[in-house]
C-alpha cells in the first residue's frame, strides 16, 4: 500500500533529524524575546483614585420597578452567556447521544472495525461471544517536524495514554531551533503536561479536557499553568482529523496553542499534516507541521 511507503519515509526523516544536535550560542531573536517576556515580572500597575461614595436620594425608590425589571434581563442575559460558554462541553455529548451510561473501550488501531476508534458498551466487554476484541486503554505517539519555512523549526513528540475510566494523561514536547546562519543558532525546549479527562465519546468522535503545566527549558526551567481541550474525529477510512487549543501561562507571560491536522491512517500507523501555532508573549512559534503517529 502507498501508505507504507510514506510512513518508512516520515520514519526514516525523524530519525535523521533527531541525530542533529545544534551548538547554542547567544543571539538576539525570536526565542530571546520569548525568554524575556516569559521572565520578566511585569510592571505593577497604577494606583487608582476611587471616587467618593455617593449617596441616593429618596427619589431613586421610584425606579425600583425598573431596576427590577433590569436585574431579571441581566440574569437572563447571564443564563444564556453561560449556556453559550459551556456549549463546547455539552454539546459534543449531546450530538454523539453519550449518556454517560455506557463504557467505551478500544480497537487495537483506528478502523480495525471499520467504525473509527471506539467501541461503545461491546458485547465482548461483558463476556458474551463475538469477533471484536476490545480493549480497556488505549496509547499512541507521534513524532513530527515542523517549520516556518524561514528562521525556525523544531523537532517533537507526544504521548497520550487513556483508559475505559475516561482519566488519561498526555504530554506535548519539543525542541525549537531559530537559526541565523549556518553557525549562528539559538534552541530551547517547550511543551506541556496534562491530565485529561475525555467527556465526549462515540464510535467516531472523542473529545478530551484537563489541566496540567506549561514548561521552557534551556538549562534554566520556566513552568506555568494550562488548560487544554481536544479531540480526534474519524469520517471515513482513512481519514482522522484532530485539534487541539491549549490557554495558560508560562512564567510571566500568557500563552496561546492550537494545532490542526489531517492523517491518513494504516493500521497501526497514521501520516498527518497540519499547522501548529504557539503564542507567547510577544513571540510565536509557528508553521507547518508533519508527522507520524503510531497507535497501539
Amino acid at each position: 500500500m502507498r501508505g507504507s511507503s510514506f510512513f518508512t519515509l516520515w520514519l526514516a526523516t525523524g530519525c535523521g533529524l533527531c541525530l542533529i544536535v545544534p551548538l547554542p550560542c547567544k543571539a538576539q531573536g525570536a526565542l530571546d524575546e520569548l525568554r524575556a517576556d516569559v521572565r520578566t515580572s511585569p510592571p505593577p500597575s497604577p494606583a487608582t483614585n476611587h471616587p467618593p461614595p455617593t449617596t441616593e436620594s429618596d427619589d431613586d425608590d421610584d425606579c425600583c420597578d425598573d431596576d427590577c425589571w433590569s436585574g431579571d434581563l441581566l440574569v437572563g442575559l447571564g443564563y444564556v452567556a453561560g449556556i453559550t460558554v459551556a456549549a463546547p462541553f455539552w454539546a459534543p455529548p449531546t450530538l454523539v447521544g453519550d449518556r454517560y451510561t455506557e463504557p467505551g473501550f478500544f480497537a487495537r488501531h483506528p478502523y480495525q472495525y471499520d467504525q473509527g476508534y471506539m467501541l461503545i458498551g461491546p458485547v465482548e466487554a461483558a463476556g458474551l461471544a463475538g469477533t471484536r476484541e476490545p480493549w480497556t486503554w488505549a496509547a499512541r505517539g507521534r513524532a513530527e517536524y515542523g517549520t516556518d519555512f524561514e528562521e525556525i523549526d523544531w523537532i517533537g513528540g507526544h504521548v497520550l495514554i487513556e483508559g475505559t475510566w475516561r482519566w488519561g494523561l498526555e504530554c506535548d514536547f519539543r525542541q525549537v531551533r531559530e537559526e541565523f546562519a549556518p553557525t549562528l543558532q539559538d534552541e530551547l525546549w517547550l511543551g506541556d503536561a496534562n491530565v485529561l479527562f475525555r467527556f465526549a465519546q462515540s464510535p467516531s468522535l472523542q473529545m478530551r479536557s484537563g489541566l496540567g503545566m506549561n514548561f521552557l527549558s534551556d538549562g534554566r526551567s520556566d513552568f506555568g499553568f494550562n488548560f487544554t481541550y481536544g479531540g480526534d474525529w474519524f469520517p471515513i477510512r482513512p481519514l482522522v482529523l484532530s485539534a487541539e487549543i491549549d490557554l495558560g501561562t508560562l512564567g510571566s507571560a500568557h500563552v496561546s496553542h492550537w494545532r490542526v491536522t489531517s492523517g491518513a491512517n494504516w493500521k497501526f500507523s497514521e501520516i498527518y499534516v497540519g499547522y501548529d501555532y504557539y503564542d507567547i508573549g510577544p513571540a510565536q512559534v509557528a508553521g507547518l507541521v508533519a508527522g507520524v503517529r503510531l497507535w497501539y
